[in-house]
């Protein structure tokens, strides 16, 4: 891969994953700096992560890698009909979401878990609390 054309790949990883900077990318992409000035010196990206990136926000790797066709890969059906159901802010948590790595969402995930977990919770008290008040009522 020349050195133009792995700055043009960065560029669009830079676009995909919405950062301005170098440092900005290898934060995202889980890299230290270095790294990333590596890759531009050797004139090589590690197609594992260009693999993953655009798999994750569903790019075209013929996009990723020629600037070539759609950015984005076409979605299926079932995608398009349930974006129609999605709120703006459902949408934007989405994007967010995709542009982690596997490992931060991971944990994104299990927070939202403990939260649905605390909400069950506290459903379960106020229920045997509104119990326990009509228990003692009619005693």
């Amino acid at each position: 891969m020349s050195s133009s054309k792995s700055i043009e790949i960065l560029s669009r990883l830079k676009k995909i994953t919405r950062v301005k900077t170098d440092s900005g990318l290898s934060e995202v992409l889980g890299v230290s700096p270095q790294t990333l000035s590596s890759w531009k010196g050797r004139d090589r990206i590690p197609y594992s992560v260009c693999m993953e990136l655009a798999q994750a926000q569903g790019i075209s790797l013929d996009w990723l890698f020629s600037g070539q066709g759609a950015m984005f890969l076409q979605r299926s059906t079932v995608c398009v009909e349930l974006s129609g159901r999605l709120s703006e802010q459902e949408v934007r948590m989405i994007m967010m979401f995709r542009t982690l790595k596997h490992s931060e969402q991971g944990d994104v995930y299990k927070v939202v878990k403990e939260k649905q977990k605390l909400h069950r919770l506290v459903r379960q008290v106020e229920e045997l609390s509104a119990r326990l008040e009509s228990e003692s009522a009619r005693a």
